[in-house]
Protein backbone atom coordinates (compact mmCIF):
# COMPACT_ATOMS: atom_id res chain seq x y z
CA UNK A 1 0.00 0.00 0.00
CA UNK A 2 2.97 2.39 0.41
CA UNK A 3 4.00 1.67 -2.34
CA UNK A 4 0.99 2.46 -4.51
CA UNK A 5 1.12 5.81 -1.82
CA UNK A 6 4.29 6.73 -3.24
CA UNK A 7 3.92 5.66 -6.58
CA UNK A 8 0.67 7.98 -7.14
CA UNK A 9 2.51 11.09 -5.60
CA UNK A 10 5.35 10.80 -7.97
CA UNK A 11 3.26 11.07 -10.38
CA UNK A 12 1.20 14.01 -8.90
CA UNK A 13 4.59 15.82 -8.43
CA UNK A 14 5.72 14.74 -12.46
CA UNK A 15 2.71 16.21 -13.88
CA UNK A 16 2.65 18.73 -11.31
CA UNK A 17 6.16 20.13 -12.90
CA UNK A 18 5.44 19.38 -16.32
CA UNK A 19 2.84 22.34 -16.88
CA UNK A 20 5.03 24.67 -18.18
CA UNK A 21 2.54 26.94 -19.45
CA UNK A 22 1.67 27.97 -16.28
CA UNK A 23 3.48 31.39 -15.41
CA UNK A 24 5.73 31.87 -12.31
CA UNK A 25 5.35 35.65 -12.40
CA UNK A 26 2.13 38.13 -12.71
CA UNK A 27 4.43 40.38 -15.76
CA UNK A 28 6.87 39.47 -18.50
CA UNK A 29 10.21 40.35 -18.05
CA UNK A 30 10.01 43.13 -19.95
CA UNK A 31 7.09 44.49 -17.81
CA UNK A 32 9.70 43.67 -14.71
CA UNK A 33 12.37 45.28 -15.97
CA UNK A 34 10.41 49.24 -16.98
CA UNK A 35 8.29 49.04 -13.30
CA UNK A 36 11.83 48.91 -11.73
CA UNK A 37 13.07 51.24 -14.25
CA UNK A 38 9.82 53.23 -13.29
CA UNK A 39 10.48 52.67 -9.49
CA UNK A 40 13.95 54.74 -9.50
CA UNK A 41 12.91 57.19 -12.50
CA UNK A 42 9.73 57.97 -9.44
CA UNK A 43 12.50 57.99 -6.80
CA UNK A 44 14.81 60.23 -8.43
CA UNK A 45 12.37 63.27 -9.31
CA UNK A 46 11.20 62.48 -5.82
CA UNK A 47 12.98 64.95 -3.80
CA UNK A 48 12.27 68.40 -4.34
CA UNK A 49 15.70 69.37 -2.40
CA UNK A 50 17.45 67.04 -4.68
CA UNK A 51 20.18 64.40 -3.53
CA UNK A 52 23.94 64.68 -1.18
CA UNK A 53 26.00 62.15 -2.76
CA UNK A 54 29.18 60.46 -1.37
CA UNK A 55 31.87 59.40 -4.32
CA UNK A 56 34.49 57.48 -3.23
CA UNK A 57 36.93 56.43 -6.18
CA UNK A 58 39.40 53.83 -6.74
CA UNK A 59 42.08 56.28 -6.41
CA UNK A 60 41.22 57.17 -2.99
CA UNK A 61 39.53 60.30 -1.20
CA UNK A 62 36.07 60.79 -0.49
CA UNK A 63 34.01 63.15 -2.38
CA UNK A 64 30.85 65.18 -2.26
CA UNK A 65 28.28 66.01 -4.43
CA UNK A 66 24.93 67.51 -4.88
CA UNK A 67 22.45 65.90 -7.56
CA UNK A 68 18.84 67.38 -8.38
CA UNK A 69 16.79 65.10 -10.77
CA UNK A 70 13.80 65.65 -13.07
CA UNK A 71 11.71 64.01 -15.19
CA UNK A 72 13.25 65.38 -19.03
CA UNK A 73 16.40 63.56 -18.36
CA UNK A 74 18.31 66.54 -17.47
CA UNK A 75 20.45 66.40 -13.64
CA UNK A 76 21.63 69.48 -11.87
CA UNK A 77 24.24 69.19 -9.83
CA UNK A 78 27.31 70.75 -7.57
CA UNK A 79 30.54 69.61 -6.23
CA UNK A 80 33.36 69.62 -3.78
CA UNK A 81 35.70 68.64 -6.83
CA UNK A 82 36.90 72.56 -6.38
CA UNK A 83 36.61 76.20 -5.84
CA UNK A 84 34.61 75.97 -9.51
CA UNK A 85 32.39 73.15 -8.90
CA UNK A 86 31.46 73.76 -5.63
CA UNK A 87 30.38 77.45 -6.54
CA UNK A 88 28.26 77.44 -9.78
CA UNK A 89 26.18 74.72 -10.23
CA UNK A 90 25.98 72.58 -13.40
CA UNK A 91 23.45 71.12 -15.86
CA UNK A 92 23.88 68.06 -17.59
CA UNK A 93 22.19 64.79 -18.74
CA UNK A 94 21.57 61.44 -17.34
CA UNK A 95 19.11 58.05 -18.39
CA UNK A 96 18.03 54.86 -16.75
CA UNK A 97 18.86 51.93 -19.37
CA UNK A 98 17.98 47.79 -18.44
CA UNK A 99 21.32 46.59 -19.20
CA UNK A 100 21.93 43.60 -16.78
CA UNK A 101 20.65 45.20 -14.21
CA UNK A 102 19.00 48.50 -14.24
CA UNK A 103 21.51 51.72 -14.36
CA UNK A 104 21.68 54.79 -13.93
CA UNK A 105 23.95 56.62 -16.53
CA UNK A 106 25.73 60.41 -16.62
CA UNK A 107 25.91 60.13 -20.53
CA UNK A 108 26.76 64.00 -21.08
CA UNK A 109 30.17 65.22 -19.18
CA UNK A 110 29.69 66.58 -15.82
CA UNK A 111 31.37 67.35 -12.63
CA UNK A 112 30.87 63.83 -11.96
CA UNK A 113 33.18 63.01 -15.36
CA UNK A 114 35.96 65.15 -13.93
CA UNK A 115 36.75 62.32 -11.38
CA UNK A 116 37.06 59.83 -14.19
CA UNK A 117 38.75 62.04 -16.75
CA UNK A 118 41.82 59.93 -18.19
CA UNK A 119 43.87 63.18 -18.86
CA UNK A 120 45.71 63.50 -15.39
CA UNK A 121 45.98 67.16 -15.89
CA UNK A 122 42.38 67.37 -15.09
CA UNK A 123 42.00 66.04 -11.83
CA UNK A 124 45.59 64.83 -11.22
CA UNK A 125 45.04 61.24 -11.33
CA UNK A 126 46.79 58.61 -13.32
CA UNK A 127 47.17 59.51 -17.62
CA UNK A 128 44.53 56.65 -18.79
CA UNK A 129 42.49 56.45 -15.47
CA UNK A 130 41.87 59.73 -13.53
CA UNK A 131 40.80 59.05 -10.44
CA UNK A 132 39.29 55.24 -11.10
CA UNK A 133 35.76 56.48 -11.12
CA UNK A 134 32.55 56.18 -12.77
CA UNK A 135 29.88 57.62 -14.45
CA UNK A 136 27.41 54.46 -14.85
CA UNK A 137 26.60 52.82 -11.86
CA UNK A 138 24.06 49.88 -11.37
CA UNK A 139 20.98 50.54 -9.04
CA UNK A 140 21.62 48.48 -5.96
CA UNK A 141 19.08 48.97 -3.24
CA UNK A 142 16.01 51.55 -3.32
CA UNK A 143 15.45 53.00 0.17
CA UNK A 144 12.61 55.30 1.46
CA UNK A 145 15.44 58.15 1.50
CA UNK A 146 18.46 56.90 0.21
CA UNK A 147 19.72 54.93 -3.26
CA UNK A 148 23.13 52.66 -3.31
CA UNK A 149 24.63 52.51 -6.54
CA UNK A 150 27.97 50.47 -7.97
CA UNK A 151 29.75 52.01 -10.58
CA UNK A 152 30.01 49.15 -13.70
CA UNK A 153 33.95 49.65 -14.39
CA UNK A 154 35.61 50.42 -11.57
CA UNK A 155 33.10 49.82 -8.65
CA UNK A 156 32.67 53.20 -7.78
CA UNK A 157 30.49 53.64 -4.52
CA UNK A 158 28.00 56.09 -4.60
CA UNK A 159 24.91 57.10 -1.91
CA UNK A 160 22.66 59.37 -2.79
CA UNK A 161 20.43 60.73 0.44
CA UNK A 162 17.76 62.97 0.54
CA UNK A 163 18.82 66.84 1.18
CA UNK A 164 17.25 69.28 3.19
CA UNK A 165 16.29 72.56 2.05
CA UNK A 166 19.08 73.75 4.34
CA UNK A 167 21.49 71.30 2.67
CA UNK A 168 20.55 72.37 -0.44
CA UNK A 169 20.86 76.15 0.34
CA UNK A 170 24.71 75.84 2.20
CA UNK A 171 25.49 74.76 -2.02
CA UNK A 172 23.66 77.72 -3.42
CA UNK A 173 24.82 80.71 -0.94
CA UNK A 174 28.81 79.38 -1.37
CA UNK A 175 29.14 77.81 2.13
CA UNK A 176 30.67 74.44 0.42
CA UNK A 177 32.64 76.69 -2.16
CA UNK A 178 34.44 78.72 1.54
CA UNK A 179 35.54 75.07 2.20
CA UNK A 180 36.80 73.95 -0.88
CA UNK A 181 38.65 77.44 -1.02
CA UNK A 182 41.06 75.60 1.16
CA UNK A 183 42.66 73.64 -1.66
CA UNK A 184 43.69 77.11 -2.80
CA UNK A 185 46.54 76.70 -0.56
CA UNK A 186 48.59 75.17 -3.91
CA UNK A 187 47.40 78.41 -5.97
CA UNK A 188 50.50 80.31 -3.44
CA UNK A 189 53.42 80.84 -5.33
CA UNK A 190 55.96 79.81 -3.25
CA UNK A 191 57.38 76.42 -2.94
CA UNK A 192 56.90 76.26 0.91
CA UNK A 193 53.70 77.17 2.55
CA UNK A 194 53.51 78.17 6.07
CA UNK A 195 50.79 77.74 8.39
CA UNK A 196 50.97 79.75 11.68
CA UNK A 197 48.77 78.50 14.24
CA UNK A 198 48.81 79.68 17.77
CA UNK A 199 52.85 80.42 17.56
CA UNK A 200 53.31 77.39 15.72
CA UNK A 201 54.85 77.41 12.17
CA UNK A 202 53.99 74.27 9.96
CA UNK A 203 55.68 73.38 6.77
CA UNK A 204 52.20 72.29 4.64
CA UNK A 205 51.42 70.02 1.63
CA UNK A 206 48.45 69.46 0.16
CA UNK A 207 47.39 67.10 -2.39
CA UNK A 208 44.46 67.89 -4.17
CA UNK A 209 44.04 64.62 -6.44
CA UNK A 210 44.73 62.36 -3.33
CA UNK A 211 43.14 64.35 -0.56
CA UNK A 212 46.16 64.13 1.63
CA UNK A 213 47.85 66.55 3.53
CA UNK A 214 51.42 67.21 5.14
CA UNK A 215 52.72 69.46 7.92
CA UNK A 216 56.30 69.39 9.39
CA UNK A 217 57.36 71.47 12.02
CA UNK A 218 60.35 71.97 14.27
CA UNK A 219 60.42 69.74 17.42
CA UNK A 220 63.74 70.55 19.81
CA UNK A 221 65.94 71.49 16.30
CA UNK A 222 64.10 68.10 14.86
CA UNK A 223 61.49 68.14 11.67
CA UNK A 224 58.49 66.02 12.72
CA UNK A 225 55.98 64.93 9.84
CA UNK A 226 52.66 64.07 9.70
CA UNK A 227 50.54 63.17 7.05
CA UNK A 228 46.53 62.20 6.92
CA UNK A 229 43.71 62.16 4.35
CA UNK A 230 41.19 65.15 4.19
CA UNK A 231 37.86 65.37 3.82
CA UNK A 232 35.00 68.46 3.17
CA UNK A 233 31.93 69.17 4.71
CA UNK A 234 30.33 72.28 5.39
CA UNK A 235 31.81 74.02 7.57
CA UNK A 236 35.44 73.20 6.53
CA UNK A 237 38.42 70.62 5.79
CA UNK A 238 38.16 67.64 8.06
CA UNK A 239 41.16 65.45 9.17
CA UNK A 240 40.77 62.09 9.12
CA UNK A 241 43.40 61.38 11.83
CA UNK A 242 44.12 64.00 14.06
CA UNK A 243 47.62 66.11 14.65
CA UNK A 244 48.74 66.10 18.28
CA UNK A 245 51.55 68.37 18.88
CA UNK A 246 51.80 68.25 22.38
CA UNK A 247 48.60 70.26 23.67
CA UNK A 248 47.99 71.48 20.43
CA UNK A 249 45.51 69.18 18.05
CA UNK A 250 44.50 69.77 15.09
CA UNK A 251 41.25 67.59 13.53
CA UNK A 252 39.61 70.00 11.29
CA UNK A 253 39.83 73.65 9.92
CA UNK A 254 36.64 76.27 9.81
CA UNK A 255 36.30 79.43 8.65
CA UNK A 256 38.24 79.32 5.61
CA UNK A 257 38.69 82.14 3.61
CA UNK A 258 41.17 82.31 0.28
CA UNK A 259 42.49 86.43 0.09
CA UNK A 260 43.68 86.74 -3.44
CA UNK A 261 44.93 89.85 -2.84
CA UNK A 262 47.88 88.36 -0.15
CA UNK A 263 47.73 84.25 -1.90
CA UNK A 264 47.04 83.38 1.46
CA UNK A 265 44.33 81.31 3.36
CA UNK A 266 42.53 81.88 6.85
CA UNK A 267 41.16 79.88 8.83
CA UNK A 268 40.61 78.44 12.52
CA UNK A 269 41.49 75.69 14.35
CA UNK A 270 39.31 74.98 17.52
CA UNK A 271 39.36 78.52 19.26
CA UNK A 272 42.71 79.53 17.29
CA UNK A 273 43.14 81.59 13.99
CA UNK A 274 45.72 80.38 11.73
CA UNK A 275 47.05 81.93 8.22
CA UNK A 276 48.65 79.59 5.31
CA UNK A 277 51.18 81.59 3.37
CA UNK A 278 53.98 81.43 1.06
CA UNK A 279 57.63 81.31 3.01
CA UNK A 280 61.12 81.84 0.76
CA UNK A 281 63.26 79.01 2.94
CA UNK A 282 62.64 76.11 4.16
CA UNK A 283 61.23 75.21 7.97
CA UNK A 284 64.99 73.46 8.47
CA UNK A 285 67.24 74.06 5.48
CA UNK A 286 69.12 70.40 4.59
CA UNK A 287 72.24 71.38 4.25
CA UNK A 288 74.09 68.46 3.30
CA UNK A 289 71.40 67.89 0.51
CA UNK A 290 72.93 69.90 -2.97
CA UNK A 291 76.19 68.08 -2.53
CA UNK A 292 74.84 64.89 -1.93
CA UNK A 293 72.51 65.63 -4.90
CA UNK A 294 75.77 66.36 -7.14
CA UNK A 295 78.08 63.50 -5.51
CA UNK A 296 75.41 60.84 -5.61
CA UNK A 297 75.35 61.09 -9.61
CA UNK A 298 79.29 61.05 -9.38
CA UNK A 299 79.67 58.34 -7.57
CA UNK A 300 77.66 56.58 -10.36
CA UNK A 301 79.33 58.58 -13.33
CA UNK A 302 75.58 59.38 -14.29
CA UNK A 303 73.44 62.31 -14.49
CA UNK A 304 69.64 63.83 -13.45
CA UNK A 305 66.88 64.27 -15.14
CA UNK A 306 64.00 66.96 -15.02
CA UNK A 307 61.28 66.03 -17.88
CA UNK A 308 59.14 68.95 -17.23
CA UNK A 309 61.68 71.91 -17.21
CA UNK A 310 61.33 75.13 -14.37
CA UNK A 311 58.32 75.89 -13.11
CA UNK A 312 57.73 79.61 -12.43
CA UNK A 313 55.31 82.26 -10.66
CA UNK A 314 53.01 79.20 -11.23
CA UNK A 315 53.34 78.33 -14.54
CA UNK A 316 54.81 74.65 -15.19
CA UNK A 317 57.57 74.70 -17.71
CA UNK A 318 57.48 78.25 -18.03
CA UNK A 319 60.05 78.52 -20.57
CA UNK A 320 58.59 76.06 -23.04
CA UNK A 321 61.44 73.42 -22.62
CA UNK A 322 59.33 71.13 -23.89
CA UNK A 323 58.07 72.94 -27.05
CA UNK A 324 61.33 71.94 -28.75
CA UNK A 325 61.46 70.12 -31.31
CA UNK A 326 62.12 65.90 -30.34
CA UNK A 327 63.23 67.00 -26.96
CA UNK A 328 63.26 64.47 -24.53
CA UNK A 329 64.56 65.61 -21.11
CA UNK A 330 67.06 67.82 -19.26
CA UNK A 331 70.18 66.28 -17.92
CA UNK A 332 72.25 67.76 -15.22
CA UNK A 333 75.78 65.43 -15.44
CA UNK A 334 78.13 65.93 -12.47
CA UNK A 335 81.93 65.61 -13.65
CA UNK A 336 81.05 64.88 -17.38
CA UNK A 337 84.33 66.50 -18.12
CA UNK A 338 87.72 67.19 -15.83
CA UNK A 339 86.81 70.58 -13.90
CA UNK A 340 83.08 71.04 -15.23
CA UNK A 341 79.48 69.63 -15.52
CA UNK A 342 77.08 69.52 -18.03
CA UNK A 343 73.79 70.92 -18.29
CA UNK A 344 71.79 70.18 -21.90
CA UNK A 345 68.51 69.11 -23.16
CA UNK A 346 68.93 65.56 -24.18
CA UNK A 347 66.73 65.06 -27.75
CA UNK A 348 65.13 62.25 -29.23
CA UNK A 349 67.26 61.39 -32.40
CA UNK A 350 66.50 61.55 -35.96
CA UNK A 351 65.75 57.72 -36.23
CA UNK A 352 63.85 57.40 -32.78
CA UNK A 353 66.21 55.31 -31.48
CA UNK A 354 67.79 57.21 -28.85
CA UNK A 355 68.99 60.21 -27.65
CA UNK A 356 71.61 62.83 -28.66
CA UNK A 357 73.42 66.05 -27.29
CA UNK A 358 72.93 68.88 -30.09
CA UNK A 359 74.29 71.63 -27.80
CA UNK A 360 74.99 72.19 -23.97
CA UNK A 361 76.46 74.49 -21.27
CA UNK A 362 79.37 73.73 -19.01
CA UNK A 363 78.76 74.78 -15.64
CA UNK A 364 81.41 74.91 -13.25
CA UNK A 365 81.42 72.33 -10.35
CA UNK A 366 79.27 74.37 -7.79
CA UNK A 367 79.83 76.18 -4.63
CA UNK A 368 78.07 74.49 -1.76
CA UNK A 369 77.28 77.19 0.74
CA UNK A 370 77.10 76.78 4.33
CA UNK A 371 73.62 77.63 5.12
CA UNK A 372 72.54 75.15 2.12
CA UNK A 373 72.67 76.11 -1.12
CA UNK A 374 74.34 75.29 -4.36
CA UNK A 375 75.22 78.34 -6.67
CA UNK A 376 76.03 77.14 -10.28
CA UNK A 377 78.22 79.57 -12.14
CA UNK A 378 79.19 78.52 -16.25
CA UNK A 379 82.63 78.25 -17.38
CA UNK A 380 81.91 77.88 -21.21
CA UNK A 381 79.43 76.52 -23.81
CA UNK A 382 79.46 73.20 -25.75
CA UNK A 383 78.47 73.49 -29.70
CA UNK A 384 76.24 76.56 -31.08
CA UNK A 385 73.83 76.97 -27.63
CA UNK A 386 71.01 79.08 -28.49
CA UNK A 387 71.57 83.17 -27.35
CA UNK A 388 67.63 83.11 -27.14
CA UNK A 389 64.26 80.97 -26.74
CA UNK A 390 63.32 77.88 -24.01
CA UNK A 391 66.81 76.76 -23.66
CA UNK A 392 68.92 80.11 -23.19
CA UNK A 393 65.95 81.30 -20.24
CA UNK A 394 66.21 78.00 -18.68
CA UNK A 395 70.43 78.64 -18.50
CA UNK A 396 70.17 82.04 -17.71
CA UNK A 397 67.05 80.56 -14.49
CA UNK A 398 70.13 77.94 -13.42
CA UNK A 399 72.73 80.78 -13.02
CA UNK A 400 70.98 82.67 -10.94
CA UNK A 401 73.41 84.30 -8.23
CA UNK A 402 71.31 83.23 -5.62
CA UNK A 403 71.92 79.59 -5.69
CA UNK A 404 69.29 76.86 -5.01
CA UNK A 405 68.07 74.89 -1.96
CA UNK A 406 67.33 70.96 -2.11
CA UNK A 407 64.80 69.14 -1.02
CA UNK A 408 65.26 65.51 -1.48
CA UNK A 409 61.19 63.93 -1.80
CA UNK A 410 62.51 60.36 -2.45
CA UNK A 411 65.90 58.03 -2.97
CA UNK A 412 65.48 58.84 -6.54
CA UNK A 413 64.02 62.80 -6.75
CA UNK A 414 64.70 66.12 -5.74
CA UNK A 415 63.33 69.78 -6.02
CA UNK A 416 65.85 72.23 -6.92
CA UNK A 417 64.04 75.50 -5.61
CA UNK A 418 65.41 78.82 -5.84
CA UNK A 419 67.14 80.50 -2.97
CA UNK A 420 65.72 83.68 -4.34
CA UNK A 421 62.17 83.92 -3.88
CA UNK A 422 61.22 80.03 -4.04
CA UNK A 423 59.06 80.91 -6.58
CA UNK A 424 60.88 78.93 -8.89
CA UNK A 425 61.64 75.30 -8.68
CA UNK A 426 62.80 72.08 -10.89
CA UNK A 427 62.37 68.36 -9.94
CA UNK A 428 65.26 65.79 -11.18
CA UNK A 429 64.61 62.14 -11.37
CA UNK A 430 67.77 59.91 -11.26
Amino acid sequence: MKKIALYILSITLCLTACRKDEPVFDQSPDERINKTLNDYQSALVSSPTGWKATVIPGSGGIYHFYFRFNNENRVFMFSDFDTITSKYQKESSYRLKALQQPTLIFDTYSYLHLLSDPDATVNGGAYGSGLISDFEFSLDTLYADSIILTGKMNNTKLRLEKASQQELNEWQNGEWANAVSFTNVTKIKNYFKRLTLSGVEYEIFVDPASRTTTLQWLSGGTIKQFSTAYYFNVGGVVFETPLINGSQIINEFTDVFWNEASQSVNLRSGNSTGIIAGAIKPLKTDVSAPQRWWQTAVNDEAYWESYAGFHVNGVDDAFGINTLGRFYSLIYWPEYDTGNDLFAPAFVNAAGTGLELQYGAAPDTPEFTADGRAVFSLLGLYGSYPASGPAAQTLAKLLIPQGYYFIQTSSTTYDMVSADDAKTWITWNY
